[in-house]
Parts: C-alpha cells; sequence; structure tokens
C-alpha cells in the first residue's frame, strides 16, 4: 500500500518539490502537504529499515521532482537572456546570428561600381556542458531523519544543477564582452556614477525593458551612491532604507544576485566584480535529452549510492551587442 501511495504522489506534478523544499528549509505545511510528508517520511525510514528498495523508487523520486523544476520551471532572468528550448539527447543544434544591415551606400560615378558589402549570415553550433552529481543517503539518516534526508538531497541537487547552468552563462557572456563602449572599466571596488550613467545608457539604446544584474553587494552600493540617492523616489528610498537595495536605476530594473548563495566549491553564481547589463535577447539556450536518476544499494556502508546525471545544456552567444559590463580593477 505504501508504494502505491508513493507512486501516486509522484504524478502530482510540483507538489514533491514544494513538500521538498518546505520540509528541508523547515517551512510550515499545509494539511495536504503533511499527508504527504508522513507517507514519504514513512517510505524513506521503512528504506533505512531494511536496506533496499526494489523498485528504485529513491531515484525515481528524484529523477521527476528534480528534472520538473531544471527542465519545466520558468525562469525570468534566462528567459529575457535567450531563446529557450530542448533538443534529443543524440541530436546537435545550429543557431543563426541576426542578421545585421551591413550593406554600405558608396558614392559612385553614374552608371558605375563600387565594391560590394555583404549580409553576414554566419551560423553558430552550441558549447555544450554535461553536469552530474553523485552523492549517498545513509541508512541511518534514513532512519533518524526520514523523507527530510531525501527532501535536502533533492533540494540542493535541483540547486546545484541550476546554479552550475547559471554560472557558465554569464560566464560566457563575461567572456564575449572584450571591449569597446560594452565594457566599462571602473577602477575601485564600488560603481560610480559615471560608469552605471554610460551602462544604462548603452542598455536603454537597446531595450526600455533592460536589467542589471550584478551580486547584492553592488546593488547595494548602486543605491549608496551619494548622486544617485538624491534622486530616489520616496519609494525607492523607503525601499532601500528596509532592504539595503536597489531595484531600478535610471529606469533599468536591477536584479540582485546574493552574495552569500554559493554553488557547492564556494563559487558566487555570476563573476565577481563585475555588473552585467542586458539589453534583450543575446543569443539561445537548449537543454539536451532529459535527466538520468541511478541508485544502488550498498548494504556494506549501509548507504543509497545516487547519481543524477546527463544534465546537459547548450548555449550559444549570437548577439552579444546586446549585452555590456562594468568591471572593477582594485
Amino acid at each position: 500500500m505504501l508504494r502505491t501511495e508513493i507512486a501516486e504522489l509522484m504524478d502530482t506534478k510540483g507538489k514533491m518539490y514544494e513538500v521538498a523544499q518546505k520540509t528541508e528549509y523547515n517551512l510550515k505545511l499545509t494539511s495536504e502537504e503533511k499527508e504527504i510528508a508522513e507517507v514519504c517520511d514513512a517510505w524513506a525510514k521503512e528504506i533505512g529499515e531494511k536496506g533496499k528498495d526494489t523498485d528504485q523508487e529513491i531515484a525515481a523520486y528524484i529523477k521527476r521532482t528534480v528534472q520538473d523544476q531544471v527542465y519545466n520551471a520558468p525562469d525570468e532572468l534566462l528567459d529575457q537572456l535567450f531563446d529557450r528550448g530542448t533538443v534529443g539527447e543524440f541530436d546537435d543544434a545550429e543557431y543563426s546570428k541576426d542578421a545585421k544591415n551591413t550593406l554600405v551606400a558608396v558614392e559612385a560615378a553614374k552608371g558605375g561600381n563600387v565594391d560590394k558589402s555583404f549580409i553576414d549570415f554566419t551560423a553558430l553550433t552550441p558549447t555544450w556542458k554535461n553536469r552530474q552529481v553523485e552523492t549517498d543517503l545513509s541508512y541511518v539518516d534514513l532512519r533518524k531523519n526520514g523523507f527530510k534526508s531525501i527532501a535536502g538531497l533533492t533540494a540542493f541537487g535541483v540547486e546545484s544543477l541550476q546554479n552550475a547552468l547559471f554560472y557558465d552563462v554569464f560566464a560566457a557572456i563575461d567572456s564575449a564582452i572584450t571591449g569597446g563602449e560594452q565594457k566599462i572599466d571602473v577602477t575601485g571596488s564600488v560603481p560610480t556614477q559615471v560608469a552605471m550613467d554610460a551602462l544604462s545608457l548603452y542598455l536603454t539604446d537597446r531595450d526600455t525593458n533592460a536589467t542589471v544584474v550584478c551580486l547584492t553587494k553592488y546593488a547595494q552600493a548602486i543605491g549608496r551612491m551619494t548622486s544617485f540617492y538624491q534622486y530616489m523616489s520616496d519609494s525607492m528610498k523607503e525601499d532601500f532604507n528596509r532592504y539595503g537595495l536597489t531595484k531600478f536605476f535610471d529606469g533599468v530594473k536591477v536584479a540582485g544576485i546574493s552574495s552569500a548563495k554559493k554553488q557547492g566549491n564556494g563559487t558566487v553564481l555570476i563573476p565577481d566584480k563585475r555588473i552585467f547589463g542586458i539589453a534583450g535577447k543575446i543569443g539561445s539556450l537548449d537543454l539536451k535529452g532529459s535527466l538520468h536518476v541511478y541508485e544502488t544499494m550498498d548494504n556494506n556502508k549501509e548507504a543509497v549510492n545516487i547519481k543524477i546525471a546527463d544534465f546537459t545544456y547548450g548555449y550559444a552567444i549570437t548577439n552579444i551587442e546586446n549585452a555590456a559590463k562594468i568591471v572593477f580593477s582594485l
């Protein structure tokens, strides 16, 4: 009966991850969520007691829950940056750069000829990345903490995969912006009014719905610029005084990425000493195939070996002119 209930719960899209998150972070559960958690708790403790998961239900649960989040959940910022899609596990992709008007009108004698100019229809193949997570769940932990042990692994698995994707994308944007008016250099560790003005002008010339993306320490520093604070509206000042972050600069949205939120290796989610600006789509991002989760019961070590594999994604930057950055040098 217990396994039947677990199988039915896994068909409740999104609900299992929500319960897992709330369980891991000790958030209040609804009455329905409490019932789900109780069933899952009994299931997890039984596995820890018997050292047996015949139908590999832990792997099935993790796959269903993680896949729903990393493949299907909306991400407003990545959706703003990229045309999103999926391809098959054994397929490849090719993207075309948006054609620019590079035809040149040359002064000529009537009836004469001039040098030809051409339109660039360059095709790009994506950079593919494959991410994988491997870990253990001890039988002792399953018996002691029940579903909370599986919930924690699941929530952290989702975060680690999403964070890796996020970092790879912004590292690629960082590498693609090499100079010109897109790269604004600042001596020091905080933004200046001149630099922010140059960034906002570059962005709004291209898209009035532009966004600045930076670590929260820089979002806070933007709000503390003396020359900027005096022009804040009362509501903006109230928000800044309450949360320490500014949400807009010169009409451009400011998205602060938590400086405290790090990947498992201690790396922040976007390159440091940078403020990025995004003004429209800069390329394409595809997820390849589907996630695979494997589990092996290791009774000698009294642990369940878990492998979350084949989180594969590819990206190509076709319109880097829609991005800019401020770079701090100490």
